[in-house]
């Protein structure tokens, strides 16, 4: 990703700040892939809890009734995923991250 690097997790020798980054990442990326799952499968999912939850009670709130209704979190997870697309396609990594310069960073600022 361009403005922030994602930390990899390798057993035993992952840091808490890399884990707890990456588990904010899925904990962002949840909702509004449920949200669009939940639209687009609406017809198979009519009588469900998902439904009741987004389509019910959560579009009949008052601040984010305007933002489920208008499918404002559904069209910034398609632009998140056209701009990570475009940006995949004009920069492919084809080696994984490695995380040694974090950790001579890291080494460097202790003194």
């Amino acid at each position: 990703v361009a403005c922030m690097q994602l930390h990899p997790m390798i057993l035993g020798k992952t840091y808490m700040s890399s884990f707890l980054f990456n588990i904010g990442l899925v904990l962002m990326c949840s909702l509004p892939v449920v949200q669009f799952s939940a639209d687009a499968f609406s017809d198979y999912a009519r009588y469900s809890t998902i439904n009741q939850l987004f389509n019910v009670q959560i579009a009949n709130l008052n601040f984010f009734g305007f933002f489920f209704t208008k499918n404002i979190f559904v069209y910034i997870f398609m632009g998140f995923m056209f701009l990570a697309a475009v940006f995949l396609m004009c920069r492919p990594r084809n080696t994984p991250p490695s995380g040694k310069e974090l950790r001579d960073r890291l080494r460097s600022r202790r003194g």
